[in-house]
């Protein structure tokens, strides 16, 4: 065991700018575009102070205090609108646990502000992988098998089509987050599609 935390930051604000993130005052991630999620960087375990700033600026738009467990991945997610000066943090835990050859471990975050909460599932009558998932919201991890697939996202109990997530690629003894990020009103609803950390299970262990 160790005293560390992997720590990744997504942008998923879809009003504001590039963005810096500060950890305990010092720069910890900079410049970050909306939809991007950065690569993991190690953290110490314990209590931090986050502020997120637009880039090259110090005034914060919102701040935050992570608690990290030792030795425990997470996903940190920016989300909101800077016009309603509703930004805030959402942090995941990436614990997929380990991954058999043959299956993909999915996970689903709802990041547009102004979408309903929504039901994922494979298309043409395949099974829901998720139920009423709403903004802010993040599911468990579920295992499906490997294969190309074609998601939808839909408002939550009904079978209209909000996205489509054609070809997706899940790949086996692997993890994905899905995080649907823009805005239903203006056309940007899209999603992004992030490997998580994994531990990879061997078929025959």
């Amino acid at each position: 065991m160790t005293n560390e935390s992997p720590v990744r930051i997504g942008h998923c604000v879809p009003d504001a700018p590039d963005v810096d993130v500060r950890v305990d005052g010092e720069m910890g991630f900079e410049e970050i575009a909306f939809t991007d999620l950065t690569d993991y960087a190690v953290l110490p375990s314990g209590s931090h102070e986050v502020t997120i700033s637009a880039h090259g600026e110090t005034a914060s738009v919102t701040e935050t205090t992570l608690d990290l467990d030792d030795d425990t991945s997470y996903t940190v997610l920016a989300m909101g609108v800077l016009a309603k000066d509703d930004i805030a943090v959402t942090a995941m835990v990436d614990d997929p646990g380990k991954v058999p050859d043959g299956m993909c471990h999915v996970r689903f975050a709802h990041a547009s502000p102004d979408a309903p909460a929504v039901d994922v599932r494979v298309a043409d009558g395949g099974p829901t992988l998720f139920e009423g998932i709403g903004f802010r919201e993040s599911s468990e991890y579920a295992p499906v098998d490997a294969g190309t697939y074609d998601l939808e996202v839909c408002p939550a109990g009904t079978d209209d089509v909000a996205l489509a997530l054609p070809d997706t690629i899940l790949e086996g003894g692997s993890a994905i987050t899905a995080i649907a990020v823009g805005q239903v009103e203006d056309g940007s609803l899209s999603a992004v599609i992030a490997e998580d950390t994994t531990m990879t299970l061997a078929a025959d262990d």
